[in-house]
């Protein structure tokens, strides 16, 4: 049986990270010289500069995948791929949401926060540009490999949590909402899984009964404070992470 190293998952966590702290830092040098007096002509300052810079880098995001695709895969089967790096980046879906984050400038006046929102855009888009691309090589892959989320950092959502338990189940069209759902600070990354193959640290079996243990910690408290069951705040929160799932399907779809 093939495995992986931790330490390539790692370094691939690091180079995604480097591309997002990067484009960030230079995003923010550019909203702080923002003059919004007149927003129509900001907001298109911002998107243009923005769309560049998430094309750059979500490039490079992409390429680290690629290489991490094509390393495991000659690890495990012997032969590389020739994984190219795709973005699936839509620069349609980056202006949307940053038109939409300048609400926070016209109605309250927050500067601070638009920077902060289109900086977590920012974050997004790289670590989607590195999921997009193993996925899509994935698929075109003639051995059809599967995929697993596989936590990289030092804490981990529940969501997340729950998504890793499920182990190499997921192919990027029929779970979209699994291998698309990424927030600010996720270090998940999406790992391709061949036959016979694992991940250095990486046991589902681990994970599913960390995420059982916080689903009963959080439904207990839930519980004492509503003055319900705990069997009740349980399938409350059951719904609540079924909702969230949906809720990334359907934005994957859409960007």
């Amino acid at each position: 049986m093939a495995t992986i190293p931790r330490a390539a998952l790692d370094y691939l966590t690091e180079q995604i990270n480097a591309c997002s702290a990067d484009a960030q830092a230079k995003a923010l040098n550019l909203l702080e010289k923002i003059d919004w007096s007149d927003v129509a002509a900001a907001r298109q300052t911002v998107v243009e500069a923005i769309n560049m810079l998430v094309a750059e880098y979500g490039l490079a995001s992409a390429q680290a995948a690629a290489d991490f695709y094509d390393a495991s895969r000659e690890l495990c089967t012997g032969k590389a791929l020739g994984a190219k790096a795709y973005t699936g980046i839509d620069p349609k879906a980056t202006e949307g949401a940053i038109c939409a984050f300048v609400n926070k400038i016209v109605k309250h006046d927050d500067v601070e926060g638009f920077n902060q929102a289109v900086c977590s855009r920012i974050d997004y888009e790289m670590k989607r540009s590195a999921g997009y691309c193993m996925t899509q090589n994935g698929a075109k892959d003639p051995l059809k490999p599967k995929y697993a989320r596989v936590p990289s950092g030092s804490e981990t959502c529940k969501f997340c949590l729950m998504l890793a338990s499920r182990g190499f189940v997921y192919r990027s069209k029929k779970s979209a909402g699994a291998v698309n759902h990424y927030h600010d600070n996720c270090d998940c990354r999406v790992v391709v899984g061949f036959r016979n193959a694992e991940v250095e640290g990486y046991a589902p079996d681990e994970i599913y009964n960390k995420w059982q243990a916080l689903m009963n910690k959080e439904a207990k408290a839930r519980a004492e404070k509503n003055g319900t069951t705990e069997q009740e705040e349980y399938k409350n929160i059951m719904r609540q992470l079924s909702d969230g799932a949906a809720r990334a399907k359907k934005r994957s779809k859409s960007k």
